[in-house]
């Protein structure tokens, strides 16, 4: 065996060099840099905080008071029109006051509903409501609340925020008495405020699904509001606005009770606390928005102080020492180190940002007796090593995925194959579903998830009742409302898997409507994901184009025709539209051949 040659120590002249004129005094002046840098950064976080809850503060306070407008304007009509008594009692020869009512809830979303009630008996009234936030029994509950308070009272009533059950919409209840004949109040004009819109800030999308805990081990800013009595009104956490939580635990909301409520002022505070046992510094700030008379609420933000900014010292103290190393290195030894360690070093580097960009064949040809030589070697080693681990690891990606696919086509030809009608259902959704997103330009990634998704939209199916599935007519309500949860069902069971969960809005809302209409949530327009839309056009189209029980297959284009009417209400235009290109260039009758090819043979 040959013996290696014996390498020179350059790490003692290095170090000694490095620590007497480089690394203590960097140490020593990173040290300031990060403490005046940490000042720095808390006095604008502060900063920003207090414009952050000022500004949302004045948010809640116009909206309500555009609201308490609005109503009092509605109230002021029905005054001119001749009082409370008369527009009720005209209600049965003139439709005009519901549907001006009506026509207010129609034209602003953020109108769940309307009344024109008489102190005298609450019952009777009009009413115009969106039954799909509010019920009829509910609005007759907020609104006989109201009521008594006016009868008490007499003047405006708006009532505290309150989640609205059959809809958990947050809202407030807005009631302004409307003169009867002489001067006294003979009713009011009731109106049931949605506060989403106002409220929509503490939503901070960027957090996606984090719990409140990992908010603040983040080190992300939550904003909350808090009622006068310290009770959640919107937090970024949806179960804690469902539980009401008490937040004066938090002694920020504390403070605000007892000080910043009593003296109206903003404010900004540090305040710590205990998450897993462990003390966690915070800062926080707070104000009050006004939106009745001992209705006041709470706007607060909160941080993790240590969280918010963690690696600023880090990034200072590295870039003092970069350069002060450099500097010294270059004006001290870079006339020696220039030949002996720089040109190496350098051809060091450029190997490895080579294997770092994929060039797994590079090698590098270094001369010298040295560690630098010993590294070269031992980078070479390592290079050979990586490009084979590479080579395995993409076979055996390849596999994965191949398996991948395949279990999922199965699963799905498991659950098709439970009705001959259906059966090939989801292949099919799936190639449709992928001409489509090809057709739209979406990307390689996306349209990859589109086809899994394709696939597996209807593995909730696997838990609904055979007699329902394979039922050779139309459904009762009972049967068809136990169908619609098939989408529940396949989400719930791919959200136990984590890699399934990017195909899950797929699955989930493929039966969601732009007009709201759909299920299992009723969403609209954008809400709906665009891989969602996707799958619905190709799912419908595939059901038109197949025999049914209870429906015979349709011609291609009179099928394409027929999912036109349902633009803008059921189905994207554009997703129809990129449909129909793929039938126009014939992609689509390709796959509708080997479809039929294929039913043939068998």
């Amino acid at each position: 065996m040959d013996k290696k040659p014996q390498r020179n120590k350059i790490l003692y002249t290095v170090l000694a060099v490095v620590l007497m004129v480089g690394v203590l005094p960097v140490i020593f002046f990173g040290w300031q840099m990060v403490g005046f840098m940490r000042e720095t950064l808390r006095g604008n976080e502060q900063r920003f905080q207090l414009g952050a809850v000022e500004d949302k503060a004045k948010q809640i306070s116009l909206y309500v008071e555009k609201y308490k407008e609005i109503t009092a304007s509605l109230a002021t009509g029905v005054e001119i029109s001749g009082g409370v008594s008369v527009n009720i009692e005209q209600i049965s020869r003139s439709m005009l006051r519901q549907e001006m009512f009506g026509k207010a809830i129609r034209s602003d979303n953020n109108l769940c509903a309307l009344a024109l009630k008489t102190l005298s008996s609450s019952s009777d009234s009009i009413l115009a409501l969106d039954s799909s936030k509010i019920s009829e029994e509910e609005m007759g509950f907020y609104a006989e609340e109201a009521l008594e308070n006016l009868r008490q009272t007499k003047q405006t009533y708006v009532s505290m925020p309150m989640l609205i059950k059959s809809s958990s919409i947050s809202a407030i209840v807005i009631a302004v008495p409307v003169a009867d004949i002489g001067s006294e109040p003979g009713g009011a004009v009731v109106a049931i405020v949605g506060l989403e819109p106002v409220f929509s800030f503490v939503a901070q999308k960027s957090v996606g699904l984090l719990s409140t805990d990992e908010m603040i081990l983040s080190g992300r800013t939550i904003l909350f509001v808090v009622n006068n009595s310290g009770r959640i009104i919107a937090h970024p956490d949806r179960q804690i606005v469902f539980a009401n939580k008490d937040m004066r635990s938090l002694k920020i909301v504390e403070d605000w009770i007892s000080e910043g409520l009593k003296a109206k002022i903003t404010a900004a505070v540090p305040f710590e606390i205990e998450q897993d046992g462990k003390k966690i510094q915070m800062l926080g700030a707070y104000t009050t928005a006004d939106i009745a008379t001992g209705k006041e609420l709470g706007v607060i933000a909160m941080v993790n102080e240590d969280a918010a900014y963690p690696s600023v010292g880090q990034m200072i103290a590295k870039t003092l020492i970069v350069s002060i190393v450099t500097v010294v290195v270059a004006l001290v030894v870079g006339s020696f180190l220039a030949f002996r360690i720089t040109r190496p070093i350098e051809i060091l580097a450029l190997g490895a940002q080579a294997v770092a960009a994929g060039d797994f064949a590079r090698r590098i040809r270094v001369r010298t007796s040295n560690e630098i030589g010993q590294l070269a070697e031992d980078f070479n080693t390592m290079a050979d090593r990586i490009q084979q681990y590479i080579n395995e690891l993409r076979r055996a990606a390849e596999d994965n995925r191949m398996l991948f696919i395949g279990s999922v086509r199965a699963l799905a030809e498991a659950i098709d194959g439970k009705d001959t009608y259906t059966r090939g259902h989801s292949e099919r959704v799936m190639k449709y579903s992928v001409l489509i997103a090809q057709h739209m330009g979406l990307s390689d990634e996306e349209i990859e998830d589109i086809r899994i998704a394709g696939v597996l939209h209807d593995v909730g199916k696997i838990g609904i009742d055979d007699k329902i599935l394979k039922k050779p007519a139309a459904l009762t309500d009972d049967e068809y409302r136990i169908m619609k949860q098939h989408p529940q069902i396949g989400a719930k069971i791919m959200s136990e898997i984590p890699q399934m969960k990017k195909y899950i809005p797929g699955m989930f809302y493929h039966h969601e409507c732009l007009d709201g209409h759909g299920y299992p949530l009723g969403l609209r327009g954008d809400q709906i994901p665009m891989m969602a839309r996707i799958i619905a056009v190709a799912d419908v189209f595939d059901a038109m184009t197949t025999n049914r029980p209870y429906q015979r297959a349709m011609e291609t284009e009179f099928a394409l025709e027929r999912i036109k009417t349902f633009v803008g209400t059921r189905y994207d235009g554009q997703v129809v539209d990129a449909l129909i290109e793929s039938y126009r260039d014939g992609k689509l009758d390709e796959v509708l051949q080997s479809y039929a090819a294929t039913a043939t043979a068998v």
